[in-house]
């Protein structure tokens, strides 16, 4: 809490943060996301096929096939 303090009262403490965000944390999340989107869309594919498998395997279980 001192900290969210500090940068409340310390309009130097706060362009400092803004900056530290700006130039480090944003550049290095916007990569690790590029990275990473592959990776979680490929997951998301494999998740729908999974789905439509069991989604058929369970409808011909109720069909009798």
């Amino acid at each position: 809490m001192t900290a969210a303090r500090a940068l409340v009262q310390n309009p130097e403490a706060r362009a400092k943060a803004r900056e530290v965000l700006e130039e480090e944390v944003k550049p290095r999340a916007k990569e690790a996301w590029r990275e990473a989107r592959p990776e979680i869309e490929k997951a998301g594919q494999g998740l729908k096929r999974l789905a439509r498998n069991v989604r058929d395997q369970y409808r011909k279980g109720r069909r009798g096939d």
